[in-house]
């Protein structure tokens, strides 16, 4: 294994799904729980909470899933209790210029910076792109991958981008082997439809009646709410 962050990656690929997608949520998860547990009372952190407006909508609801478990819900209370002050104060502020129709300049609800979550999500989904390909650069790790169910469309554009700066021959593996991935999903479309006529519905059914499932999986990736349990 080309570096120990990659563990993930290589526990992903025994697992369901893109290998990538489920690391990045492990990864979120992992941030997540950081946070709500100790890293909430560092100054910066908070600072960049609050300029953020809290969470986006996919990393808010991850917090509330991992406090609920916990029966922690004062974890929430305390930062968004206080963001909630903040915005009635920048309300109280906007509403007094309104009265001063002072219209012409920006109200006081703009958020200065992005969701810390998803800043944090992006810079570690680039390490595992690195990570991956370098993984596969290593011959006895790409009979663990072509076995896995193999990468979403998106984590597969960006490991070929990636593969292409640094490694053309990783580059062409997952070329042809995403390829090949897809045209078996194709060939189990036609069967699943060919299937839905008359003539043929009374055949044994099979892998293909999964297959209009398989095809989102293939090109979207899935979420993995359970990840890292």
């Amino acid at each position: 294994m080309p570096d120990i962050f990659g563990y993930d990656i290589v526990e992903a690929l025994r697992r369901s799904g893109c290998p990538l997608c489920r690391a990045e949520a492990i990864d979120d998860r992992r941030w997540m729980n950081s946070f709500w547990r100790e890293g909430k009372q560092d100054p910066g952190t908070r600072r960049r909470f609050y300029a953020a407006g809290g969470f986006c909508r996919e990393h808010g609801w991850l917090l509330h899933r991992l406090v609920a478990a916990e029966a922690a819900g004062a974890a929430i209370a305390d930062v968004y209790g206080l963001l909630a002050e903040r915005d009635i104060a920048s309300l109280d502020e906007l509403r007094a210029n309104l009265d001063r129709s002072r219209r012409g300049r920006q109200g006081p609800l703009g958020r200065s910076e992005r969701c810390p979550a998803c800043v944090a999500h992006e810079a570690a989904a680039e390490r595992k792109v690195h990570f991956f390909v370098e993984l596969l650069a290593e011959p006895e790790a790409r009979p663990h991958y072509q076995s896995s169910e193999g990468l979403c469309f998106a984590h597969f554009v960006r490991a070929v981008e990636h593969a292409l700066e640094t490694d053309e021959e990783i580059a062409h593996l997952l070329l042809e082997d995403w390829r090949a991935r897809l045209a078996h999903i194709r060939d189990q479309l036609a069967e699943f439809d060919r299937k839905r006529d008359h003539r043929y519905a009374a055949e044994p059914k099979g892998e293909e009646q999964h297959s209009w499932t398989q095809v989102i999986r293939r090109y979207v990736g899935e979420d993995f709410p359970d990840a890292g349990d």
